[in-house]
């Protein structure tokens, strides 16, 4: 195949992986560069060339999750759960099925008073100390620490 094919085809990889969230297709770009560079000196040696781009990619692939880039977040900041564990106290009782009202010892999205429902159910008084366990669109989901 000719090289100026595998380096179309490296191209179209390299600009499919600026356009997408992973890093995949920069290692299938990768491979397809090498095959470019070996059809441009060896232009009779398709299977070495096929070759080449295979080892590129799953060599490529096999660095990326050895070095784990994409298994985890490096911050939890503008996730929802970034704010569990934030402790505070109950304002207005917390029963079964009916929100209540808790202040937060530390703002969360700008404000320290939340509606708050109890993680089971379970009835919170008044004053009781509590931690986030869960956010659900405008109210939190909080436990009892006892």
């Amino acid at each position: 195949m000719p090289w100026y094919i595998w380096g179309i085809f490296g191209i179209c990889a390299i600009v499919f992986e600026v356009a997408s969230p992973t890093f995949f297709a920069g290692f299938i770009g990768v491979g397809f560069f090498g095959s470019a560079v070996l059809s441009y000196f060896q232009p009779n040696s398709l299977i070495w060339q096929i070759l080449i781009a295979l080892v590129g990619m799953f060599v490529g692939s096999f660095i990326f999750k050895r070095q784990k880039m994409g298994d985890t977040t490096s911050s939890k900041l503008g996730q929802s759960d970034e704010f569990i564990g934030i402790r505070g106290k109950v304002e207005c009782d917390l029963k079964e099925g009916i929100q209540g009202s808790v202040m937060l010892s530390s703002p969360v999205l700008g404000s320290t008073q939340w509606k708050a429902v109890s993680e089971n159910g379970v009835e919170i008084p008044n004053a009781a100390t509590v931690k986030i366990v869960a956010t659900h669109g405008t109210y939190l989901v909080v436990k009892q620490i006892i």
